[in-house]
């Protein structure tokens, strides 16, 4: 034989938790919305700066920037697991470097152009030639790295080592 009062407990223990679904759902639909953070403090923003001969440029233009696998067999090679690819360009300037997931990241290659009121530096995509020719570092999806490269001044015919300095962040 069932207890009729079982059926009462039941229905009282579905009110009560009902009660308590809409007590603590309540305050959650009636507080209002916060807008979402663009940008979170921590976070620096997405940018490009190019330092070269006395001459610096941040570009205006959107930085891209994508992780695939490394390559070992690319020219130039590519070292680590994964290789970041970033770019930037505007009117002015363009940048473009491949990096490696090791810490420090290692640049793979590169290339930095930048026109100022004298003419263009222009320094063509290559690898790195020594360990000791560019310097980089990596703070979350920010890179600097300074160092030389092969370029053409202004004015120039013959490419010469040329020091640059480049601070990217990524989105």
């Amino acid at each position: 034989m069932t207890n009729p009062r079982h059926g009462e407990r039941t229905a009282i223990g579905v009110a009560v938790l009902g009660v308590l679904v809409l007590a603590a759902a309540t305050p959650a639909c009636s507080r209002q919305a916060e807008p979402a953070a663009t940008e979170s403090p921590s976070e620096a923003p997405v940018s490009a700066t190019i330092m070269m001969d006395g001459h610096t440029h941040t570009i205006s233009g959107a930085v891209e920037c994508r992780t695939r696998r490394a390559q070992p067999t690319a020219t130039p090679v590519e070292y680590g697991n994964q290789t970041t690819e970033v770019s930037a360009q505007d009117d002015s300037a363009s940048l473009s470097f491949s990096f490696s997931d090791a810490t420090p990241p290692d640049v793979n290659g590169f290339a930095v152009s930048l026109k100022v009121d004298g003419g263009s530096y222009e320094m063509p995509y290559q690898p790195v030639r020594s360990p000791t020719q560019l310097e980089a570092s990596r703070q979350g999806k920010s890179y600097t790295v300074t160092g030389t490269g092969q370029a053409l001044a202004p004015g120039q015919s013959v490419a010469r080592e040329l020091p640059f300095g480049v601070h990217v962040t990524c989105p």
